[in-house]
């Protein structure tokens, strides 16, 4: 059984055509590109830890001496600065700088 024209049609009245409508009086449009993103792309947890195991300690190593020098300045400068109010706070200290204790 076949439907009639008037089941198939729209509501009556003006038609309101918004941009993307291809049905309804609008002529197709010609020249729409359409992407797709690879299925191994897709993925993007495959081989996670295998991965991380060779290449992430290839980057971290290679980022170690932007890191470990000023760590260990900052370290250095930590313990000299313990080392020396322990001594300013010493019955020495208070002696070689003037004060008593």
């Amino acid at each position: 059984m076949k439907p009639t024209s008037v089941a198939m049609s729209d509501m009556p009245g003006p038609k309101n055509v918004w941009w993307g409508d291809y049905h309804g009086g609008v002529q197709r449009q010609r020249g729409v590109v359409t992407y797709s993103v690879s299925p191994f792309r897709q993925n993007p947890t495959a081989h996670l830890f295998r991965g991380y195991l060779f290449n992430g300690y290839r980057r971290l190593a290679a980022q170690l001496p932007y890191w470990l020098i000023p760590v260990g300045i900052g370290y250095s400068a930590y313990a000299w600065a313990k080392k020396r109010e322990a001594w300013q706070n010493s019955k020495e200290g208070h002696i070689a700088s003037g004060g008593a204790h």
